[in-house]
């Protein structure tokens, strides 16, 4: 039996459609391959010794890996290294054994030497490492054989594990550190391989299939940098976005309503605190403790995280945090804390209301807010002339560290390590902080204290005694530890998570099936 001839035609123009349709919905597949993650901070390059923001380690994380990697439950295990570390009966020798068949992106191999082109770099003072203090107990470094590194320490260094653990101690290709820029041409042993970066915008990374480990599920990825937190949630509703890896408290209502998007939240190692700077100040006063005292006693934390951060962190009263070692409930007695009247009452008995206050603020959807709020305690208190200068977070990265440059500042420390000599040693001691500048010897030799011994108790002794010191003296003033907020499309993908201090590896992230 014949098929009528305009039957045929339906059915020509029927397949038609539907190659039409198949082939549209390949499309989608494919662009639904990639992995689109908005950050809503600029970050500073893709050098991970040369970089320390938040945004930048989102970035380098997927890239570059370290010897040995601190999991959720705040175990230290090997990644890049074999096996945890041998120490020498005085402590003062390591061996570390290396993984086998490790491949950088530009295939090269990984071996002892690459570690020790790292550590060397690292402790070059004239690199420009963003953390030199990581390596700063080596004396010595030698390779025993392509897998064997043996290191001589000035000292028995307690912290030197978790340091190693440290994403500023990941180890990059020598022969892509001596012939490119890894700033904007990264080149490690992770995951993911760089594709492509457009500067201020968006990094393009690929699944590296040399990958010595489990291969991501995940292929293709792209970060993409939107500052206005309102168009990046825009972004994540119409599905151009699939993950924002960090959301302010205001964002979260507009959040739990999304069609397919989960709201999570993680507990987190993080710290956001007030630094006073006693020394290269603007205003001289600063030098006097009772001036910075009154400024800390106007300042309503308690108030700021019940009522602008709806209670989503939790207020902190010692500078290492409960999830950080060296924290003790008896630190917190050294908390100045919010006190209105007293305050007030430094202020007008040395005649104080006049005086300048030059408040350095990044501008970000954390830190605006904050500044504006503790601008308005400090006001309230009867401090007349606080000014207020937002700055970009990137300028605020190196201008921060230069002299004379502010009175008062806000900062956050999110304890890779989760070390609490690895939190005060960068911030403040006089011969690694550049930025709060306490030039405190005592507080200098608690630190070293707390550093060159493997003695838990000895070393939470002197983590506790220079913790409080911070507080008393009026150096820093906690304000609070912070809750990491984040939101996935969980239509298409799940496992998605932060480790404890705000970092994603999306090697763990999985498509739905």
């Amino acid at each position: 039996m014949k098929t009528p001839r305009h039957f045929s035609k339906l059915i020509s123009l029927f397949t038609a459609v539907m190659l039409l349709l198949s082939l549209s919905a390949a499309a989608i597949a494919s662009d639904a391959g990639m992995f689109q993650v908005v950050i809503t901070d600029n970050f500073s390059g893709m050098d991970p010794l040369r970089t320390n923001d938040r945004a930048s380690t989102y970035v380098n994380a997927q890239i570059y890996e370290t010897l040995y990697f601190i999991n959720r439950e705040g175990d230290i295990v090997p990644l890049l290294a074999a096996e945890l570390p041998s120490f020498s009966e005085d402590g003062k020798t390591v061996t570390i054994k290396l993984r086998d068949g490790v491949l950088f992106h530009d295939g090269t191999p990984f071996n002892a030497e690459a570690v020790k082109y790292t550590f060397e770099l690292i402790k070059d003072p004239d690199f420009g490492s963003a953390r030199a203090s990581l390596t700063a107990s080596m004396d010595t470094i030698e390779t025993v054989d392509d897998l064997t590194l043996k290191i001589g320490l000035k000292y028995e260094d307690g912290v030197l594990t978790a340091k190693l653990a440290h994403t500023n101690s990941a180890i990059v290709s020598p022969t892509a550190q001596s012939n490119q820029d890894l700033m904007i041409d990264p080149c490690g042993t992770g995951p993911y391989k760089f594709v492509s970066s457009v500067s201020g915008s968006n990094v393009v990374l690929t699944r590296f299939d040399d990958y010595w480990g489990d291969k991501p599920a995940i292929k293709d990825v792209t970060m993409t940098v939107i500052l206005e937190e309102a168009t990046a949630l825009a972004r994540l509703e119409t599905g151009e976005a699939d993950f924002i890896p960090s959301l302010s408290v205001e964002a979260l209502p507009r959040v739990q309503f999304m069609q397919g998007v989960t709201l999570a939240n993680h507990d987190s190692a993080q710290i956001y605190y007030v630094a006073l700077r006693p020394n290269s100040f603007v205003n001289p006063l600063m030098a006097n403790k009772d001036f910075r005292t009154a400024i800390i006693k106007s300042l309503d934390k308690e108030s700021y995280v019940n009522f602008v951060l709806e209670g989503h962190a939790t207020v902190a009263k010692s500078v290492i945090g409960p999830r950080v070692f060296g924290y003790t409930e008896a630190a917190e007695a050294a908390d100045i804390g919010f006190d209105l009247e007293g305050a007030k009452k430094l202020i007008q008995d040395n005649g104080w209301a006049d005086e300048e206050i030059h408040f350095l603020v990044p501008t970000s959807a954390v830190y605006t807010p904050m500044g504006e709020f503790f601008q308005a305690n400090m006001k309230a208190a009867g401090f007349n002339n606080v000014k207020m200068e937002m700055i970009d977070w990137s300028a605020w990265l190196t201008e921060s560290k230069t002299d004379d440059r502010f009175d008062v500042t806000l900062a956050a420390w999110s304890k890779v390590t989760r070390d609490g000599t690895e939190l005060l040693e960068p911030n403040w001691h006089s011969q690694v902080s550049a930025r709060n500048k306490i030039n405190n010897d005592a507080f200098d030799q608690l630190v070293y204290d707390s550093k060159t011994t493997v003695v838990a108790e000895k070393r939470v002794a002197a983590l506790e005694k220079a913790n409080m010191m911070l507080m008393q003296e009026a150096y820093a003033a906690p304000v609070f530890n912070n809750e990491n907020n984040f939101a996935y499309n969980s239509v298409k993908y799940k496992n998605v998570d932060l480790t404890a201090d705000g970092s994603f590896y999306i090697k763990e992230f999985e498509p739905v099936d």
